[in-house]
């Protein structure tokens, strides 16, 4: 065995701990990218839950003071309307305000929460 073949292993085992380091933070790279699409996908389907129950209110939910929820798919969604302190009756009517916001059905924080105004009957 010749000096020579002593480097050549350092060189090996330097090349191979190099390889490895770089490895490792492509998968950490990888793993945080699919976590960030799995949290934004997340997040799209509830806005779509909250746009789509938002435009219910008016012809399904009536514009009147309550809550009403439900569960859709993996999200639980809550619909609060109350009256607008911000604003007095009219003649056509009072504005209310309208908070919809949709969070994971087995808990947590909400995921997205829309607020509006809609035209109702006065209070």
């Amino acid at each position: 065995m010749t000096r020579d073949s002593g480097s050549v292993f350092i060189e090996s085992m330097v090349a191979a701990a190099i390889v490895t380091l770089s490895l490792a933070a492509m998968y950490r790279t990888v793993e945080e990218s699919a976590h960030n699409s799995r949290v934004i996908a997340e997040k799209r389907e509830a806005m779509l839950i909250a746009q789509s129950h938002l435009a219910t209110v008016g012809s399904v939910i009536p514009v009147a003071q309550g809550n009403t929820g439900g569960i859709e798919g993996a999200y639980a969604w809550s619909v609060a309307i109350a009256p607008d302190s911000d604003t007095n009756a009219s003649d056509a009517g009072q504005l209310w305000q309208v908070t919809v916001a949709v969070r994971p059905a087995e808990g947590g924080n909400d995921l997205v929460t829309l607020r509006s105004l809609a035209l109702g009957p006065a209070g």
